[in-house]
């Protein structure tokens, strides 16, 4: 089902790995999943289901437990937030 889109696992923006997808259960590949934090288009429900069908088939060497992948997303968003000031500084003394 390869859709030739790739899917937004962290969304771009905001940095939320929440999704938001409307009536999922009778979505078409062609849905858009969106960021349930800040709404922006993460891709499609085509390319959802293919990263999982390839997520799937990777098997159990790659597989993460859920606290290091919260410990890595707490991780994510403090480096983000410190772009995002240093940003802000860089702005305002121009």
């Amino acid at each position: 089902m390869n859709s030739g889109v790739e899917f937004q696992m962290v969304c771009r923006d905001c940095g939320s790995l929440g999704i938001k997808i409307e009536s999922p259960v009778d979505a078409s590949p062609e849905t858009v999943v969106r960021c349930s934090n800040c709404g922006i288009s993460r891709g499609t429900m085509g390319a959802l289901r293919d990263l999982a069908s390839r997520l799937q088939v990777m098997g159990h060497s790659a597989k993460l437990k859920s606290s290091e992948l919260v410990s890595l997303h707490r991780e994510l968003q403090n480096l983000r937030r410190k772009v995002q000031t240093q940003e802000l500084v860089t702005r305002a003394e121009h």
